[in-house]
């Protein structure tokens, strides 16, 4: 039972973990749109 909740503990951080990489990979993106299109400037 404990190793169960500890289990779903870890993939709870790590969910949240890769939510806040897509919200900062997203922010970068606004910042330097040069950078994730092809688009010339």
């Amino acid at each position: 039972m404990i190793k169960n909740s500890r289990e779903g503990a870890n993939k709870q951080v790590i969910s949240s973990q890769a939510d806040s990489l897509i919200k900062i990979s997203r922010i970068w993106a606004d910042f330097f749109p040069a950078n994730t299109s092809n688009q010339p400037i």
